[in-house]
């Protein structure tokens, strides 16, 4: 379609068309042709969502002739569309096949259709599976009484198949732990979350105390800290190791069984509980890489931390 008669400039100037044309559109359309223009050609997003608001979605048709006009695309509903999914939780499809669930973090529409942000990982609308609104109650899903059949599972599978655990959880958020083992070297009786430690390594396989000693050095039971690198919760996990195993980490018991579950993949992996906690803070790659733990004085002084927590040295 032929936009010429319809003059559109810079935001502080003004616009000036017409009063009629085969559209008939009026002052409106005619900023919102501005506002595609200008506030990103290829990806009108924010302008898209907002002026739709401002249309009550009466004027969709036009729209897709003017954005097919202005950026090649004939697919205003489509990005109205678009607009409204972010923010929402996706369970989506990798490129390896495996099912995986985040939050949207953005959305655009090129050449090759719908794009999202999850994760900071590139997803394509097409891997979507389902949408379900983050802001609403979550379904409750405690840590099975069973334990959890390892052998079974690939790594993949053990780390991002599994069901996520949460509980609903509305009390303290940080706490004051003097230790968290007692001199028979049980889990200290007035430990906070000391049933979820345990039914998280009963499920995993993995002893409760190591979980609460991890606890006690990564975040000192604040289900609140936030490290300089944006490690998050009880447990540190950091946003995308989070949404790659389906972790809620401000969560006590999803952080907690998501940390053991993670641990259970790395003594499938290494055969060797320090080396597994080492894994834990420096990733498993750099593990294998020095075939030890890593020289980063970071992890050097973690693992004996986590084993003196624990009651383990």
């Amino acid at each position: 379609m032929d936009i010429t008669n319809v003059t559109s400039q810079g935001p502080a100037t003004s616009t000036t068309a017409p009063t009629t044309d085969a559209l008939g559109q009026d002052t409106f359309l005619q900023l919102l042709v501005t506002q595609l223009k200008y506030q990103d050609p290829m990806n009108p997003m924010d302008s898209a969502e907002s002026l739709l608001q401002t249309a009550q979605f009466t004027m969709v048709d036009k729209l897709n002739i003017i954005a097919d006009a202005v950026t090649g695309q004939n697919q205003f509903g489509q990005l109205s569309a678009v607009g409204s999914i972010v923010g929402k939780e996706a369970t989506y499809i990798d490129v390896l096949g495996n099912q995986n669930v985040g939050i949207i973090d953005a959305a655009r529409v090129d050449e090759n259709g719908v794009v999202l942000t999850i994760g900071g990982m590139t997803v394509s609308l097409d891997s979507v599976v389902s949408y379900s609104d983050a802001s609403a109650p979550r379904a409750e899903h405690g840590i099975p009484d069973a334990t959890a059949d390892v052998a079974a599972m690939s790594r993949q599978e053990l780390l991002t198949g599994t069901d996520p655990v949460y509980v609903e959880y509305d009390g303290p958020r940080d706490f004051t732990v003097v230790s968290v083992v007692d001199d028979a070297g049980d889990l200290a009786a007035d430990l906070p979350f000391r049933d979820v430690f345990i039914a998280a390594g009963n499920r995993w396989g993995v002893p409760p105390e190591i979980l609460a000693g991890m606890a006690k050095a990564e975040s000192g039971f604040n289900l609140d800290a936030v490290s300089p690198d944006n490690a998050q919760g009880l447990m540190q996990f950091l946003p995308s190791t989070a949404t790659w195993m389906g972790v809620d980490p401000s969560n006590p018991a999803s952080a907690i069984d998501g940390a053991a579950r993670y641990i259970r993949a790395e003594l499938e992996k290494f055969d060797d509980m320090e080396l597994a906690i080492a894994a834990y803070n420096a990733g498993s790659g750099n593990v294998s890489k020095y075939d030890g733990i890593p020289p980063f004085a970071e992890t050097q002084a973690y693992v004996p931390r986590v084993l003196s927590f624990a009651g383990w040295s």
